[in-house]
């Protein structure tokens, strides 16, 4: 029975010392804190160099070992260790510094884009209301186009009428004239003409 127990108590010992070992976390940020550092195939000092990490590089943190290496994956999906000495949880702060920066710039030119936005909506509304405006002139001009035009064929219906009337006066007048050349040499005749009884006498 002591055996048994001896037995497996060394095989949870060595379980948990392998499990402690290399212990898998959950998958976090880390950023190079040192100006170059390699990040190797394996977690030793004499495995391959796979690349070289620069300062402020974003890495995720895959797992770490008891001798003190971390497995990291960086931007590109390459995985390696790399010393935990020169990794750091929280971003360096001029790494962070230039970030603000960058972020500032992108705010500012962001807000220089809305600018320009609300001064080419400014311009558009500007255009849109002088539009309204040309649009309303336009139809106030046609209503005097129709209201001439209107009076136009208004007059020219009564100057028909007039010439009609001076027509009709004109010949009238004629008739008129002659009518009464006709009777002025009736008259004539009849003063002229001697008289049957006078010659008898």
């Amino acid at each position: 029975m002591n055996k048994l127990n001896k037995f497996f108590f060394q095989g949870f010992f060595w379980t948990l010392l392998m499990f402690v070992g290399s212990v898998p976390v959950l998958a976090e940020d880390r950023y190079v804190i040192d100006q170059n550092i390699n990040m190797r195939q394996g977690p030793q000092v004499g495995s391959q160099v796979l690349r070289t990490l620069k300062f402020g590089d974003k890495l995720t943190f895959l797992e770490s070992n008891s001798s003190g290496w971390d497995r990291v994956r960086n931007g590109d999906g390459n995985e390696g260790w790399v010393a935990h000495r020169g990794l750091s949880a929280k971003i360096p702060p001029e790494i962070e510094r230039d970030h603000m920066r960058s972020e500032l710039a992108e705010m500012k030119s962001k807000l220089g884009s809305q600018e320009k936005l609300q001064n080419e909506l400014k311009r558009v509304q500007e255009v849109s209301r002088n539009a309204l405006r040309i649009e309303q002139e336009n139809q106030e001009l046609m209503a005097k186009v129709l209201r001439l035009e209107k009076d136009l064929k208004q007059a020219s219906d009564d100057n028909r009428i007039l010439e009609k009337q001076s027509d009709t006066l004109f010949f009238l007048s004629g008739a008129g004239v002659l009518l009464l050349g006709f009777i002025i040499g009736l008259l004539s005749r009849r003063r002229r003409k001697p008289s049957s009884y006078g010659s008898l006498e």
